[in-house]
This record gives C-alpha cells, structure tokens and sequence, in this order.
C-alpha cells in the first residue's frame, strides 16, 4: 500500500526522516479500525526504506494528537468484535514500539484514551505546553485496550499508572513530564523546530548500534538476564561495523560522524 492509498494518514519523508500524520483533525485523530490497519503498513513501509533513519508520529491540526479510539468501532460490534479490536490496536502499536528506528511523538493538542496508548509506544514523547493528556476509559466503563495496562506503568511507575487510569483525569503537559511521561515539553513557537532538530538529530545516529540498544532494552523489561546476554552480544558485533571506525574517527578527528548503517 503506498501513501497515496491511505485514508487516514498521510506519509512523507525529508531528510531522512518518515514523518506519520493522523489525518483525521474532523473527528480530533481518532483511531479508527483503517486507520490500525493504514499504520500497521506505513510503519512497515518506513521500515523497508532505507532512505528512512527515524519516524515521527504526529496529529493533523492543532486540536489533537488523537482525542482516542473511534468509539463507533466499539458500539457497532459486539465482544467477540471489540477483543478483536484490542487485539489488533495491540498487534499495530507493538510494530510501533518494535521499530527498528527511533520514534518520536510530537504531541499537540489533545492525547487521550487510545492515543495516549500510541505514544506510549513511541521511544520518546516531546509536547507542547498546552497539550492535554489522560487515559479516560473510565469514563465510559471501558479500560485501556490497546496495551495500556501494561506500556505506561513500564515509564512512570506501577503508582503513576494507576492513578492516570483509575481516576481518567486529564493531566497537563508539566504534569506528565513531572511523572517521566513526556521529554520535552516546549511553547507552541518553539515546538515544530525542536521536532525537526530532534528527529534530525536521531536520524544522524547509528542505525545498527540504535537497533540493537532497543532489542537489548526492551527484552530486558521482561527479563533483565535476557536483555544483559543481548547487550554484551550486540556490544561485540558491533566491533565489526563500519560505524564504529566513523565514530573513532570522527572522535579523533573533533568532528561529527556521518553514520551509514554499514
């Protein structure tokens, strides 16, 4: 599916760069089925593109990141419908989180229920001042569906977690940031430069080393044993990368590396 196929999202990249934009500012980002579908493929598209390096996600508009789930995929079904719904909202953010590049999610606006959850699985959160965050299923006598349960205690802590979700409050952006969630958090002029100076900046890393350093990272969540072994084998393999003679040259030579991947 190219980009131009996508109803829901639009894809483009700059500089090394796969930018993915909700495009859906009339219902404020929300998540439809198609659009799980649409991001699923963009990522694996991005993936597959060795021009790419890093990923940002993103909202259309100034009102949302993504106000959540698109509720009439959850009212027009039923359970057999919806737990498949949850399961494929899972299946779609794991290939977020699973990227081998840097994701970052550059949050403006309104980041709740469903969208809240897909940037938990970005590897770096930045917002704007005014963003407003929250886990509101709650308020619907729903609970997160799309690995909530289990990706936001995993960054701000079992307590954190619990009271984002069992009260389904709305936090400010300092508020997140003061409980790890978010990076960054900078005023609306500021905001689209830091983006792009920050999605640079991943771009211009090691793209074999990076990869590695999230497989290692994110095994050792489950077990840190498992994710050590990862670690001290991904630490020798990378002894035989060209990057690693760039960046001793580049070190010795006081300027900065131009990694290849290589």
């Amino acid at each position: 599916m190219s980009d131009a196929d996508y109803e829901t999202l639009l894809v483009d990249v700059e500089d090394s760069v796969g930018r993915v934009t909700i495009d859906r500012p009339e219902r404020m980002n929300a998540i439809s089925p198609t659009l799980l579908e649409e991001l699923a493929d963009a990522i694996e598209g991005l993936e597959a593109n060795d021009d790419v390096r890093a990923v940002v996600l993103a909202g259309a508009g100034d009102r949302a990141f993504s106000a959540g789930a698109d509720l009439s995929a959850i009212t027009e079904g039923d359970a057999v419908d919806v737990a498949e719904l949850s399961q494929r909202g899972q299946e779609t953010f794991a290939a977020v989180k699973e990227c081998s590049m840097p994701v970052l999610a550059a949050i403006d606006g309104f980041c709740l229920g469903g969208g809240m959850e897909l940037a938990t699985h970005a590897d770096l959160r930045i917002a704007t001042e005014d963003a407003v965050f929250g886990q509101t299923e709650h308020n619907l006598g729903l609970m997160p569906g799309w690995g909530g349960t289990q990706r936001l205690q995993r960054i701000v802590g079992e307590g954190r977690a619990k009271e984002v979700i069992f009260t389904a409050d709305h936090f400010d952006a300092a508020t997140m940031a003061e409980y790890g969630f978010l990076n960054e958090v900078l005023p609306e002029s500021e905001f689209e430069d830091r983006v792009d100076e920050l999605a640079a900046d991943l771009a211009a890393g090691p793209p074999i080393a990076q990869n590695l350093t999230k497989r290692a990272m994110h095994r050792g969540q489950d077990d840190i044993e498992a994710g050590l072994e990862i670690e001290s084998r991904a630490f020798g393999l990378l002894r035989d990368t060209a990057d690693l003679l760039e960046g001793i040259d580049a070190f010795q030579e006081d300027r900065d590396p131009e990694f290849s991947g290589e």
